[in-house]
């Protein structure tokens, strides 16, 4: 069994650690976009579509990046980041320049690698203790006493789906298989939608961003090579085109007009 062949604790102690690391003072982590920037890893969202993939990370020419679809509705992109930081943490040591993509997470998996992620992701986003806390203080409740509303307390406070939210009280053993299976039940029943109307709730966790967001120096870098004469106008109005602006404002009177660049080659470049 995979189970038997990751060091949960070791890797529970990694997620708290890196908690401590980024002062993360609250239950759930509340900015997960831009706790991975603090981190100095380039992460991009963009919207493939959904059902496409979830995300993928990798190491190139020692810069770290994160590629998360946001397509998929926010709680998914979410946990599919604190997945990718997981494959960024332990399987890109020496000099690895590999490419982990996800299609899809599942909580069971034959890769190991898949295994260790998934498991960091829930134990960054879900700590145990932290699920404990907020059941006691903030939820009020005994832990055999929750309900699917408060299911949806938990979701809006950890950034995190109702199926993950639930399978991750199971696995730490904070509800029975029989609560779990009530507490899908029901949210069958009347969907997660109707759960946040009940509450008054945001519903964004329950939305796709669409959001195109790359870091701040892939605006440099593409501008830059513009002003060098390094790449051609009609690159640059490409490039641009992917962050949704208009490259007029950075035409210049004259330049000079080399041969066209591909938008392909200079994402690459820059990632």
């Amino acid at each position: 069994m995979i189970a038997l062949r990751i060091d949960k604790n070791e890797i529970e102690n990694r997620a708290l650690t890196l908690r401590q690391e980024r002062n993360i003072q609250t239950y759930g982590v509340k900015d997960i976009f831009s706790l991975i920037e603090q981190k100095d890893i380039h992460l991009i969202r963009y919207p493939f579509g959904k059902n496409v993939l979830l995300g993928f990370a990798t190491v190139y020419e020692g810069k770290k990046v994160i590629v998360s679809n946001s397509s998929e509705i926010l709680s998914r992109e979410i946990f599919t980041i604190a997945h990718e930081l997981g494959h960024i943490l332990y399987d890109f040591g020496d000099c690895n320049q590999d490419i982990k993509i996800d299609i899809d997470i599942e909580d069971s998996n034959e890769d190991i690698s898949e295994e260790r992620a998934f498991y960091f992701a829930n134990c960054f986003l879900m700590p145990s203790d932290q699920l404990t806390k907020f059941i006691k203080f903030a939820l009020n409740k005994s832990q055999s006493t929750l309900t699917a509303l408060d299911i949806v307390r938990i979701q809006l406070e950890f950034n995190v789906s109702y199926s993950a939210a639930v399978k991750r009280l199971h696995e730490v053993e904070l509800i029975t298989a029989s609560q779990k299976n009530d507490l899908f039940n029901k949210r069958n029943e009347v969907t997660s939608g109707a759960l946040f109307k009940l509450l008054d709730a945001d519903e964004k966790l329950l939305k796709a961003s669409d959001i195109i967001k790359v870091p701040n120096q892939y605006l440099e870098y593409v501008t830059s090579n513009y002003e060098n004469d390094y790449i051609p106008f009609s690159s640059l109005q490409n490039a641009l085109h992917l962050l949704g602006m208009n490259a007029d404002m950075f035409r210049k009177e004259e330049s000079t007009e080399t041969d066209e660049v591909n938008i392909d080659d200079i994402f690459e470049e820059f990632a």
